[in-house]
């Protein structure tokens, strides 16, 4: 359980980290690449927990 919550705050730091990078910078391509980056860091995050749900046995 601690794993899920330590992967949950770390995702949050990500993506704080990465809007306060591309507020500061105000560069529209770095904005494009921080979503994507963002869009395929966050869409890995929730299938991981989806298939730690399914998976489980206990």
């Amino acid at each position: 359980m601690t794993d899920k919550i330590f992967a949950t705050i770390s995702m949050l730091a990500v993506v704080a980290f990465c809007g306060v990078a591309t507020v500061g910078v105000m560069e529209p391509d770095l904005w494009i690449v921080t979503v994507v980056v963002l869009g395929i860091g966050i869409l890995d995050f929730v299938r991981t927990f989806r298939e730690q749900k399914s998976g489980d046995s206990k």
